[in-house]
């Protein structure tokens, strides 16, 4: 029997993806008005149950109702505005164009960008790129677009899917005031992050969601970082620590196995001189524009640069061609959407351990191969079969990492590696990164979140007006603010040394 409560009611909704169990008999109350936040780990079934309400996803089981009425979105696809993690949009087109998307039948007229899409934009920052094409414009942009995509439009179900991964302090607080007034006029908002700061601040409800099902809604006292933390690692075995994995005894870095002299981008940084030592993990921290994230796909060959480079006894170009490998932050980049998990594991070995088997062994010694990786990386998966579109962000992002280490490379590079992943997997991927270091290689990493440097990092170099700073050494620091003090310190001085030349 169904529940005429105003709002969008579940009950006992379930999903499967083969033998897996997405969504186990799922029971929530939405309210009109509200911004109800959905917390849990990776692979619990939160984005399962968002495609379910969106429409993208047909349910195997239970009902939805809006209003007390059978809910079905895909008879108004209108009526509902998801925003992804990973942007869902057109990059052949400008940033415009890519707002006004879907209102193309609407009628006979070209749609024009309104007074009130003008407005969106520019609150979200993005109003003076409206006529840039999306494909040369940053990821925190086109996250950014698809935001003001979503809340332009006149819908009365908004869902954001990690919607301030690449946002910054401030661009998420203009964010979140969109998103208030949006529940100011009745309207159901749902937020899935793992932040929990941001569920604790913005929402009145958080639902808890493990294991395809709703375990817990806290709301007044109950609803604390604390206490969401409690519910989240309830069926762990307790809190995981970051295993960063900084332990200052446990990491000592070897020989130099990466050097760059006088490296220079013709835009966005210049002179650059910087070292890599087996054994070591070095994040490169920057605002939007400093040329950080360049520096980082430089390393890999993907933006042009002179000056010299030394990776693992190579030099050049044949050294970024052979001995690095580069993990981008946008993973449906590094994944075959259509392939199931094993297959992405194995796509690109070569199979040089199968050549000369017949048919049938080949097969037997592939599943081998790919269930040895799920172990080795820590992935989540019922079965090497299932989709990988189907597994949790954090679960796609430890396949992505497989992949890049598949030929081992000397010098490994990630771009926000832990980017809408829940605590849990931060901290597994952090073992893998400290392993992989541990091994004689080097990694890099590029991400804006103090804290990730700070508990996945040995040393920090701060890129500001194209220039690196010196580096710090995160085992000297006790506390994060104090790490993030100095990282606005450097972050200063290196525009202000900037504006002066």
């Amino acid at each position: 029997m169904s529940t005429k409560a105003a709002g969008i009611s579940i009950r006992g909704v379930t999903k499967r993806y083969g033998s897996t169990i997405a969504l186990n008999g799922v029971d929530l109350d939405v309210r009109p008005g509200e911004v109800l936040g959905i917390a849990g780990p990776n692979g619990a079934g939160k984005s399962t149950l968002i495609r379910v309400i969106a429409g993208e996803e047909r349910p195997d089981g239970g009902e939805l109702t809006f209003d007390g009425v059978p809910w079905s979105p895909t008879v108004d696809w209108h009526a509902v505005a998801v925003v992804h993690q990973e942007p869902q949009l057109f990059p052949n087109l400008t940033v415009a164009q890519n707002v006004m998307v879907g209102r193309e039948g609407t009628s006979a007229a070209r749609p024009s960008l309104s007074a009130a899409d003008a407005r969106v934009m520019d609150a979200l920052g993005i109003g003076h790129l409206r006529d840039r094409q999306l494909a040369d414009c940053s990821l925190a942009t086109q996250q950014r677009t698809e935001i003001a995509r979503a809340v332009a439009r006149d819908s009365r179900v908004f869902l954001f899917d990690e919607p301030n991964s690449a946002l910054t302090a401030a661009e998420s607080d203009e964010l979140f005031r969109e998103m208030h007034k949006i529940a100011a006029t009745g309207r159901i908002v749902l937020l899935v992050t793992h932040r929990l700061g941001d569920l604790v601040e913005h929402c009145k409800r958080v639902a808890i969601v493990r294991d395809g099902r709703v375990r817990a809604v806290l709301e007044g006292e109950a609803l604390t970082e604390d206490g969401l933390a409690r519910q989240l690692v309830t069926d762990s075995g307790g809190a995981h620590g970051h295993a960063g994995a900084r332990n200052a005894a446990a990491t000592q870095a070897g020989p130099e196995l990466f050097s760059a002299r006088g490296w220079t981008h013709a835009k966005a940084f210049r002179g650059i001189s910087m070292d890599g030592k087996a054994g070591e993990i070095i994040a490169l921290v920057g605002v939007e524009g400093s040329g950080s994230r360049e520096l980082l796909r430089s390393f890999a060959g993907l933006e042009r640069c002179t000056g010299t480079i030394s990776i693992g006894g190579m030099t050049g170009e044949a050294a970024l061609r052979r001995q690095t490998a580069y993990v981008p932050a946008t993973r449906l980049l590094s994944l075959y959407s259509n392939f199931s998990v094993g297959e992405n594991l194995l796509v690109r070995l070569g199979y040089p351990e199968i050549a000369g088997f017949g048919l049938a062994l080949k097969r037997r010694r592939m599943r081998e191969m790919a269930r040895a990786a799920v172990s080795r990386f820590l992935v989540k998966t019922r079965t090497t079969t299932q989709e990988i579109r189907s597994l949790s962000g954090g679960n796609q992002q430890k396949v992505a990492i497989a992949q890049a280490l598949h030929c081992g490379p000397k010098l490994l590079l990630l771009e926000e590696p832990t980017r809408g992943v829940d605590i849990h997997s931060k901290a597994e991927i952090y073992r893998l990164l400290r392993d992989y270091a541990d091994e004689g290689n080097t990694v890099i990493i590029f991400c804006t979140e103090v804290l990730e440097v700070y508990e996945a990092a040995d040393r920090v170099h701060v890129v500001a007006g194209g220039t690196l700073s010196p580096s710090l050494q995160v085992a000297e620091y006790g506390h994060v603010e104090q790490l993030a003090t100095d990282i606005t310190r450097l972050e200063q001085e290196g525009r202000s040394e900037a504006r002066a030349a």
